[in-house]
């Protein structure tokens, strides 16, 4: 796990800690969160979580945002000999702190650029669950390409969902992907209540 900070304009990207765990499980215990994926359902066992993700090489952040915890994101399943990473945990839980501020956009601007420019990457990766419409239209929008479709991949409390595998390569981030989010971080710091 990278120690390192990341510091855009107006977020910050910090490792993930076990002083999160109460925060993060209400996160993820949201009933938006909690459509997406299936986890914790108590402090203790988020942070057995927190603690295995410790002891990988997986980047887990937590989002900050005037200061304040508001979210999550991370690189994982890094292969270093193929150059591909998953980005993925991409979650807001302080919605109402965060309004219309381009908060995920820049998180993940920092983590693409990290995963191109430091890890030497070649491909992102990630899943987006099939009724995650909002997310499947952001991605696609910013160049991500469909590799597949698994159907029922995921178990959701005896519901079985399916997820869209998507990617980007590296040339597709920095022509497509990196100026639509620069443009979109932009775009939103005019509207936003900063």
């Amino acid at each position: 796990m990278t120690k390192t900070i990341f510091r855009g304009r107006i977020t910050t990207l910090r490792p993930i800690t076990q002083e999160d765990a109460e925060i993060t499980l209400s996160w993820r215990l949201s009933p938006r969160a909690k459509q997406m994926q299936v986890g914790a359902q108590t402090v203790a066992q988020q942070r057995a979580w927190i603690s295995s993700k410790l002891l990988t090489d997986e980047i887990n952040c937590i989002i900050e945002y005037k200061n304040q915890p508001v979210g999550m994101i991370a690189l994982l399943d890094i292969n270093r000999l193929h150059k591909r990473c998953e980005m993925g945990r991409l979650l807001i839980g302080e919605e109402e702190l965060v309004g219309k501020a381009p908060v995920a956009f820049e998180a993940e601007l920092m983590l693409c650029n990290y995963a191109f420019d430091s890890l030497g990457m070649h491909k992102l990766h990630g899943d987006v669950v099939e009724d995650n419409h909002a997310m499947l239209k952001m991605r696609r929008y910013l160049g991500y390409k469909q590799d597949g479709f698994l159907r029922d991949q995921l178990n959701f409390h005896g519901v079985y969902k399916g997820v869209h595998a998507l990617s980007l390569l590296e040339a597709e981030y920095r022509s497509i992907c990196r100026p639509k989010l620069l443009q979109l971080i932009e775009l939103l710091n005019k509207y936003s209540n900063d």
